[in-house]
Formats: structure tokens, sequence, C-alpha cells
């Protein structure tokens, strides 16, 4: 008896499985990200040989492509158009009620669309080590982020699904120094974003520079100046070189034009402004030039070293 009743249980899975409807395309097998030629345009031609090379594709557009995906209910056609979107972005936890609306600009001249490739292509393509991973490039005219009602010019920006550049009408018409300047700005905006995902014990040893081991307390966001008061916590007055730091804090009405220093008065920057900075000199600074300019200085040196040997780690390619 139990024979039978597997055996038509068997019968009924074939037949079932015979009135099942033919598989359907999911939708999700087109390569939006895998540049076309088109030799009757200038602008894409020459991203697609970009592409070729680099196997990165750049795009002029945040409309990336169409497809159409059958009819609604009431017969009108249906279009999916992907879009790039740089609200967007799974590795940035202020996602979660995001305040922060990114707008663009979009490029208009074609002369400037070719000139941007051309910058990505021969300057910034050849400075950006692999690790980066960058899945494609936006080029726009400009991006500014609003958040309650202010809003604020980026330069770049990293989304899910690509690296935004903006200004590159501005970039069209600099100088080949000027443009290397840009393209160090870039790397130095990408090496930090990969470093917060990809912490590095290095990065501690470089904080730990600026330490005073006497008072065990950090330098980072302590007041340069003289004492307010008998007890009052702050660092002597001295350039912030010799605390190890390139540059000083424009918050907390900063004075640093008197003749005499003893009388400045400002405030250390913070850990991740500290980090921008060393990165910016590691990657536009050679060696020489950066000690020739800094002798004076060995708390700068040391970090200067440190923060080189962090970018040589991942492949960052120094003068």
């Amino acid at each position: 008896m139990k024979y039978y009743i597997l055996l038509l249980g068997i019968l009924f899975f074939i037949t079932g499985c015979d009135k099942e409807n033919d598989l359907e395309p999911s939708f999700l097998e087109k390569e939006w990200f895998k540049l076309q030629d088109n030799p009757d345009d200038r602008v894409q031609h020459a991203a697609y040989e970009v592409y070729v090379t680099w196997g990165i594709p750049v795009f002029c557009n945040d409309t990336i492509g169409s497809e159409d995906r059958g009819s609604d209910h009431y017969g009108n056609p249906i279009v999916y158009y992907k879009v790039l979107d740089l609200n967007y972005n799974l590795n940035n936890p202020s996602n979660i009620n995001n305040i922060q609306s990114k707008h663009i600009s979009l490029i208009r001249e074609d002369a400037d669309k070719l000139a941007g490739i051309e910058f990505v292509d021969k300057i910034f393509f050849p400075a950006v080590p692999e690790v980066f991973h960058i899945q494609s490039i936006l080029l726009l005219d400009s991006i500014y982020e609003e958040q309650y009602g202010n809003k604020t010019l980026k330069k770049m920006h990293q989304a899910m699904e690509t690296l935004a550049i903006a200004d590159i009408p501005l970039i069209a018409g600099m100088s080949h120094e000027e443009k290397v300047e840009r393209v160090n700005e870039l790397v130095t905006f990408l090496s930090i974003n990969y470093l917060a995902k990809n912490p590095v014990a290095e990065l501690e040893t470089f904080k730990r520079v600026s330490y005073d081991p006497a008072t065990q307390r950090s330098y980072y966001g302590m007041m340069v100046r003289k004492p307010l008061y008998p007890g009052y916590i702050c660092l002597e007055p001295a350039r912030w070189e010799v605390y190890g730091f390139l540059d000083y804090s424009r918050s907390n009405y900063p004075y640093v034009t008197d003749p005499d220093i003893t009388n400045w008065r400002y405030q250390i920057v913070t850990e991740d402004e500290d980090v921008e900075d060393f990165i910016m000199a590691v990657v536009s600074y050679s060696k020489r030039d950066f000690e020739a300019a800094y002798a004076e200085y060995p708390k700068v040196l040391e970090k200067f070293e440190i923060m080189r040997g962090i970018m040589e780690s991942i492949g960052v390619e120094l003068k």
C-alpha cells in the first residue's frame, strides 16, 4: 500500500511540474557597467576606449541606461531607468534618517566631457591603487550637499556604485600641475575612506606621536596659548609643527599673526583632520623635499614617515 502511495505522489509531482509557467528573465542579468562603443559619438567613443584600457566605465550622466520591462495592468509600457544615486551608500551610517541630500549639475559641453575623460585616463587612474575598487566614475559640473537649508559645494563624492568627480569644466582649463594637485586631493579622499573601513595598526602609532607622556594627554583638540589662570590646561605657545602638526584649526578664533609667538592662540586639529593633512602631504611631496621643508620639526618628520609607509602598504605610488 505504501508503495502505491509513493508512486502516486511521484506522479502528481511530475504532472504538476509540467503545468508550471516557462522560466522568465529576472531582469538582473543586464550589465549596466559594461560600456558599448559608438564611433559616431565622440564622448561615448572616448569613454569606451578608457573602459577598454582600465576596465572602469566613465559616465557623464547619472542615468546610465534603460530597459523595457513589459507593460502594466493597463497596457502602459514599463521602462526601468538605471540611475547612479549619490544619496545611497550602504557603507555610510548616516543613511539611517539621512538629512544630507546630494544634488548635481551635469556637464553641458562635449569639449568639457572629453577633457574630463582624458583627465581620469591620463592622470587620475594611473595614481589610483587597485584596492580602492572603483566601480565607475561619474563626471559632473558640480555637486552640492544640502543640510538644514545650507548648501555646500563638494569636489567629489563616493557613493555605492560610483565615484563622482565635480568641477570638470574647471579642471578642463587647469594646467597639468593643477590637475595633478586635484588628483592628489582625490587620492587623499579615497585613502581616508579606505582606511576608515580597513584600519591599520600604524595609524595608532601615527597618532601617538602627538602625545605628551608626562601628562598622558593627546595633543588633539587642545588649546595652544598662555594659561588663563593657574591650572588651566593648555599647551605652551609654539608653532603647530612643534607638536607634530601641519596646520591648526580655524575654530575658536585663532590668533597667529603676532610677531611674538608667546601671544599666539589657536586650537590643535582633530585626529581626522591630522590624518587628512599628512596623507595629502605624502601624496604631494617627495621625501627629500618634505624633509628639507620640515627639518626643524622632528615630530612632523616622524609622522610623515609613518604615513608614507601606510600609503605604500595600500599601493599608492609616491614621489
